[in-house]
């Protein structure tokens, strides 16, 4: 039996700084986070924060990953649970939708790098990765459902199923019903996946 992970003070630092900003961008957008606020709802100085993250991009990063790393751990324990591909693409898109619907920092976070010029290579390549990384873990599921298609663009689609999702109920949460859109994609998604078209 292997002992639990120990986390150093360092490391209990750092995770108070993350949960402390996450709370700020869910309650007021990345505007409101700011290193006096995070003094304010935390137990020490803004000079331990500033050792742990040099500037409030390093914490809107970390903020976002910590959020996309909750995101797909729901994922992958969904996917577990399911035995037929329509329950696999349901999971998919059920657990990412919802997942950052249930996490408005990390869609907010995104929303607002979109908004940054294109020469901001920090929100690029965050995208990027976070982007690859989704149609990566899609392409799993469309190879295994043994489909003949373009098995890249049916990931990019998928991911911009999500993504669509997710920005429009951002948007305009009283006229766009997340559960009925998903269950439409995956009703279009599954006859795509098992046509011979």
């Amino acid at each position: 039996m292997s002992a639990a992970p120990t986390y150093s003070l360092r490391d209990r630092r750092r995770t108070e700084i993350i949960d402390a900003a996450r709370a700020l961008v869910a309650e007021g957008g990345i505007e409101a986070l700011t290193f006096g606020k995070l003094e304010k709802r935390l137990s020490f100085t803004r000079g331990v924060i500033t050792y742990h993250f040099v500037n409030k991009d390093e914490i809107v990063t970390a903020v976002l990953l910590s959020a996309v790393e909750e995101i797909d751990v729901a994922t992958l324990l969904d996917l577990a649970r399911s035995a037929t591909l329509h329950d696999q693409v349901s999971a998919v898109l059920n657990s990412k939708v919802h997942g950052f619907l249930n996490h408005p920092e990390a869609t907010r976070i995104l929303l607002a790098f979109w908004a940054r010029p294109a020469s901001d290579e920090r929100s690029r390549a965050v995208n990027q990765r976070l982007f690859r990384t989704y149609r990566k873990q899609t392409k799993v599921l469309v190879e295994a459902s043994g489909a003949d298609l373009d098995v890249d663009a049916m990931s990019a689609f998928i991911v911009g199923t999500v993504i669509g999702v997710v920005t429009q109920v951002q948007f305009d949460p009283e006229r766009v019903d997340a559960a009925a859109v998903v269950d439409l994609a995956v009703q279009c998604l599954m006859l795509r996946l098992t046509s011979q078209v």
